[in-house]
């Protein structure tokens, strides 16, 4: 009894026990070290503690996180499992400190990216209409991770994104050459949006193609079909 109780208190941190470990090594202003224990934690699909425990420490003040260590953090949640730890995430929407980062709101596209919780779905949809062009490329590609999701859902997104890249393509090519900066916003947003978005498309869809005018002939042609499932 004695020899078992030694390996457990010798044995290495398990996946559940890293998060405490991350959060010290910040305080201590190890970053790499930090990075290093949050690759080891991986993906947290089925590990609802450790992910619980993960998020608190996103949205604590307490600790100073780094870009990068922010990004490793929402990467590991990706595909949560949890609704409960989903919603927490949908959360940090709210807190300001957090809310007003771009690098918050890409990362929280990417930890909602094929998440269980359909409210999840209704934050990608919220987020696809973010004023930060880069937050909405992130969220076309949550999107496409829903394509094995029922017909609902996949139109849903899918019509959500055709309306904003349908709308951008024509706003690129219409607005006045003479008014310069308003051209050049036109231009950025297309650059930033249109490939994220057409594999979105291509992905929910089971369709390729990437023409505007003929994704939206497309849309009008199927959107009350029944479309075909796809099998992971």
């Amino acid at each position: 009894m004695a020899i078992l109780l030694t390996l457990v208190i010798l044995a290495p941190p398990t996946a559940a026990e890293k998060t405490p470990l991350v959060v010290a090594a910040l305080r201590a202003g190890e970053t790499t070290k930090a990075l290093a224990l949050l690759k080891d934690i991986g993906t947290l699909k089925e590990n609802h503690a450790e992910a619980a425990a993960l998020v608190k420490m996103i949205r604590s003040n307490r600790v100073k996180k780094p870009p990068e260590v922010m990004e490793a953090s929402f990467l590991a949640l990706q595909g949560i499992g949890s609704r409960k730890v989903t919603r927490k995430v949908i959360a940090l929407l709210k807190v300001k400190p957090l809310k007003k980062a771009r690098a918050v709101r890409v990362g929280i596209c990417r930890a909602l990216s094929g998440s269980a919780d359909p409210t999840a779905v209704e934050t990608i949809v919220k987020l696809l209409r973010d004023p930060d062009d880069h937050v909405i490329a992130a969220a076309a590609e949550a999107a496409g991770a829903y394509r094995y999701a029922k017909d609902s859902v996949r139109k849903e997104l899918f019509k959500t994104i055709m309306g904003i890249y349908v709308g951008t393509w024509n706003m690129k090519n219409t607005v006045n050459p003479q008014l310069k900066k308003e051209k050049r916003r036109a231009e950025q947003k297309w650059e930033i949006v249109e490939q994220a978005m057409e594999k979105a498309m291509q992905l929910l869809s089971n369709v390729t193609q990437n023409d505007p005018p003929a994704w939206r002939k497309w849309w009008n042609k199927n959107k009350k079909k029944r479309w075909a499932a796809l099998e992971e």
